[in-house]
């Protein structure tokens, strides 16, 4: 669980918006949109990983 620096909601990791920017994931907030990290994606796409559009 994370807590957004912006909106102050407390965050599970399947709530988190995550985008693809070339070759890294952007992860922020879905209240406020706030950037909560981004990662650098080695190798092919996790199963993991939700995605919402």
């Amino acid at each position: 669980m994370t807590t957004c620096k912006g909106c102050g909601r407390d965050l599970d990791a399947d709530e988190l918006v995550r985008h693809e920017r070339e070759r890294f994931v952007i992860v922020h907030c879905p209240d406020c949109k706030r950037t909560l990290g981004r990662y650098d994606r080695h190798g092919e796409r996790p199963k993991t990983d939700r995605d919402r559009q």
